[in-house]
């Protein structure tokens, strides 16, 4: 008997100390895991990313606004920023790459777009500016003078492009 209690002691001790030491996993989701990435060597501070938006606007939009303006294409100010959700953005990457696997595209790329909506009824903003991605491949021929130039980059033909991102309407600063 005192046998039996000694073994039952033991094993209930040995559960104990058991679940005791298991360590806690926390269930991570993509949400809260830590993503490490490399920041690409064309980042650029918000300070330079200002200077860059205010020489548009002091050299573009404001003449592209009062020429709008006075041809009754616009009221108020055109778009100079569109905002994309980046899982949309992901998304479409994600098609991209499979897209031209499929048709064997390499080096692959995007070019971003101005274009502008008709004024018609159709169109989300008639009349305003819009940005557009345009997926682009590059065929690996070395240029002479330059090693990769924007013209080597060629649109990608039978992949779509994406628009409809939010329009900064009115536009907004960094």
């Amino acid at each position: 008997m005192k046998t039996i209690k000694v073994v039952t002691l033991a094993v209930l001790v040995s559960a104990v100390t058991f679940v005791a030491c298991q360590k806690d996993e926390d269930t991570v989701t993509p949400e809260t895991q830590v993503v490490e990435a490399v920041k690409p060597a064309q980042a650029i501070s918000y300070e330079k990313a200002r200077v860059l938006q205010k020489e548009y606007i002091e050299t573009r939009a404001n003449v592209l606004n009062k020429a709008l303006q006075s041809r009754g294409v616009i009221q108020g100010e055109d778009v100079r920023d569109v905002w994309y959700d980046l899982e949309v953005l992901e998304q479409y990457i994600a098609y991209v790459k499979a897209e031209a696997q499929k048709k064997g595209y390499k080096n692959l790329g995007l070019r971003v777009h101005l274009g502008a909506y008709p004024n018609q009824e159709k169109f989300n903003d008639p009349g305003n500016t819009t940005f557009f991605f345009v997926p682009t491949h590059n065929t690996g021929v070395e240029n002479k003078n330059l090693i990769l130039k924007n013209s080597d980059n060629i649109t990608a033909e039978g992949i779509d492009a994406l628009n409809v991102g939010h329009a900064g309407l009115p536009p907004s600063a960094i």
